[in-house]
């Protein structure tokens, strides 16, 4: 799945997605011609991502290409993404790890707010 962070914290669960997204995103970006970044800033992160300085590489990835590879902030956040999706056709949604800034909070928020709310929005069940 997608990773994913979701928090009553939306500023630090972007933070933490941002790492996450900076290990890869230089390698997906220049296989997928659909991703559309600019090639300097695709160049500082890569060269951040390969001297192993993650929080340099988070810096340069905006909000914009974030929600591109990831999920991250509030529940209503996340909700609010998940459901754009649905509306431009995607038709199965996985959250991936580390889910949220503890795994337990994450996946606590995931089923008590987020699945339940996107089930109840698009008339899905599964």
């Amino acid at each position: 799945g997608a990773v994913t962070v979701v928090a009553e914290d939306g500023a630090r669960a972007r933070a933490l997605v941002r790492r996450e997204v900076a290990l890869y995103l230089p390698v997906v970006a220049s296989l997928d011609p659909t991703v559309a970044i600019e090639p300097d800033r695709l160049a500082r992160i890569k060269a951040a991502a390969d001297r192993f300085d993650f929080e340099a590489a988070a810096a340069d990835i905006s909000d914009e290409i974030l929600a591109q590879f990831a999920f991250a902030g509030t529940p209503a956040q996340l909700i609010d993404h998940a459901l754009r999706l649905h509306e431009a056709g995607l038709d199965r949604l996985e959250f991936g790890t580390p889910h949220g800034l503890t795994s337990a909070e994450g996946l606590r928020l995931l089923g008590e707010k987020v699945l339940p709310a996107i089930r109840r929005e698009t008339g899905t069940h599964e």
